[in-house]
């Protein structure tokens, strides 16, 4: 199935989106998220854990053994958290990263620990100095409640825009990024045990991602996770300035805006993706840089993992939309079911990592010898 196929074909998994991205979440307060993780994993048969940290983990395993893919995503997204109250007067801490263009006078919907909602407006925006991309981004706010809205202290306070509508194939979604890469896991896990799959998967899902990769991270440093394991980094990526398609199918990301990742699992990746348009050429795939931003890849490459990255293209990155308003963040649903079925296809070809990259080396490693002897013989 590829972006191409029709939106009654995606029913379940629109079904599943609305149900993820609908869940506020922030820096850590992504515990209404985790919930949500157990009670997937519970209806599948699965287990669900948490390490040290409060990084959930959901395993799948059937057949022999094999080596693992790990499919990681974070469950927060950039807000606000009500830091004082002084009668309908709020101040609040901003955790994430937006430029300090956005967000004043704009509206903010208020969720308390016990399930109670109200709304406020931003009066004003306090600011720092970014390290690059703004001069400078959102650090805090004040805020006025409306009548009959209540707050207390430790609150989420997040823009009030809609949690999630879905027009034809298009996403709009408060939170996108990354609950998105979220529900593409779920996705590719619903996958594996409703068709059986011989496999060995798990399901990785890190806190405090927009506050400095922190569950990345922790669960990196912990040992948590196998070290034999193929690690990729899920993650919704701006499209912003032509970067990827949105429609065009999952893509494969080989860096970001600092870093690199492992080039084996960049040519592996490359490799399963073709062939599975080769058996299907409806199957899209793109292969892009996605330089928009950092992702948790690089704290898996840098602390030792073999690690790629794979995402969807996103639209209103943070929800900053045109002309310094914020706004849904978009994506595909078809490219949300592409990256799934390229993550099973992945999982039934994890042996084959060092076929494809020792392959490589081989033919590269002919060529050199056949072109010093064409060299030197002149010809």
């Amino acid at each position: 199935m590829s972006p191409r196929v029709s939106t009654a074909a995606l029913k379940p998994l629109a079904a599943l989106t609305r149900s993820i991205v609908s869940i506020p979440t922030g820096s850590f307060n992504e515990q209404r998220v985790h919930s949500a993780l157990a009670e997937f994993a519970a209806e599948r048969g699965l287990t669900y854990r948490e390490d040290a940290s409060g990084n959930g983990l959901i395993e799948y395993r059937r057949g022999r053994k094999t080596r693992p893919l790990v499919l990681g995503a974070h469950t927060d997204h950039p807000g606000f958290v009500v830091t004082e109250v002084k009668g309908r007067r709020l101040a609040l801490e901003f955790r994430g990263g937006v430029s300090a263009a956005y967000g004043r006078g704009e509206p903010v919907r208020i969720y308390g620990a016990d399930g109670t909602t109200g709304t406020a407006r931003i009066t004003s925006i306090s600011t720092n100095l970014a390290a690059a991309r703004w001069a400078r981004r959102v650090a805090g706010a004040h805020a006025t409640l409306d009548a009959g809205s209540q707050a207390q202290v430790g609150d989420l306070a997040l823009w009030d825009v809609p949690e999630c509508r879905i027009r034809g194939a298009l996403v709009e979604a408060r939170q996108c990024d990354d609950l998105i890469g979220v529900v593409s896991i779920l996705w590719t896990l619903d996958m594996l045990v409703r068709e059986q799959v011989d496999a060995h998967v798990i399901g990785l899902f890190t806190r405090a991602e927009e506050v400095g990769l922190l569950g990345a991270a922790a669960v990196a440093a912990s040992g948590v996770l196998p070290k034999d394991g193929l690690v990729v980094a899920v993650e919704c990526s701006s499209a912003a300035g032509g970067r990827a398609e949105q429609g065009g199918g999952p893509v494969i990301r080989v860096g970001d805006i600092g870093h690199i990742f492992s080039p084996r699992m960049s040519m592996w990746m490359t490799q399963v993706a073709r062939e599975m348009q080769a058996a299907d050429p409806a199957f899209r795939f793109q292969r892009k840089l996605m330089d928009g931003g950092t992702t948790e890849a690089t704290a898996y490459d840098l602390m030792g993992y073999e690690t790629g990255a794979a995402c969807v293209a996103l639209g209103n990155y943070h929800n900053m939309g045109e002309d310094n308003r914020i706004a849904p963040e978009t994506v595909h649903l078809g490219d949300i079911d592409g990256l799934a079925r390229l993550f099973v296809g992945m999982a039934q070809r994890t042996r084959r990592i060092d076929e494809v990259y020792e392959a490589a080396q081989t033919r590269w490693a002919g060529i050199g010898r056949d072109s010093a002897a064409r060299l030197q013989a002149g010809r």
